[in-house]
């Protein structure tokens, strides 16, 4: 009886210092990683909204560098900074939600940037006809690579 108790004492103390490992665990995120691929953010937009499915199994979970036309910089209500940049539309996009104590690019439209981030998939506009109109790929974690004025 006092093997079994002994025992279940050493398993539960494992347990307990697995569980504080995995709950103490720093966020895995971009700045830290050589980018899986590096794309424009026109051609990331077209190849998710060409064929959703298999681009997503390409990219998901993967850092992805893009460069491309910043439309927009600006926190959001969690007092994260997502950085949107030009995808060959007015409604086509490419979102980067900065990792928290990230550099945040300049807030001046139409800046030359590069960022790379964690990618999350696509979030698909409106179809029309059959013919998809906008949508935006969502990457987080990310960090500024480069910009240019």
């Amino acid at each position: 009886m006092k093997k079994v108790v002994i025992s279940l004492f050493i398993i539960l103390l494992i347990a307990a210092g697995i569980g504080a490992y995995l709950w103490n665990k720093p966020h895995r995120t971009a700045e830290d990683e050589e980018p899986f691929v590096t794309l424009t953010a026109s051609a990331l937009f077209t190849e998710f909204a060409t064929d959703e499915p298999a681009t997503t199994a390409k990219y998901s979970d993967k850092v992805i560098q893009i460069s491309g036309d910043l439309i927009k910089a600006s926190a959001d209500s969690s007092g994260n900074v997502q950085v949107v940049l030009e995808a060959g539309g007015e409604m086509n996009t490419v979102s980067v939600t900065l990792m928290k104590g990230a550099t945040t690019p300049s807030e001046t439209p139409g800046t030359k940037i590069d960022v790379k981030g964690i990618c999350n998939g696509f979030m698909a506009g409106d179809l029309l006809g059959g013919e998809l109109l906008g949508g935006e790929v969502l990457l987080n974690q990310g960090v500024v690579v480069h910009q240019t004025k």
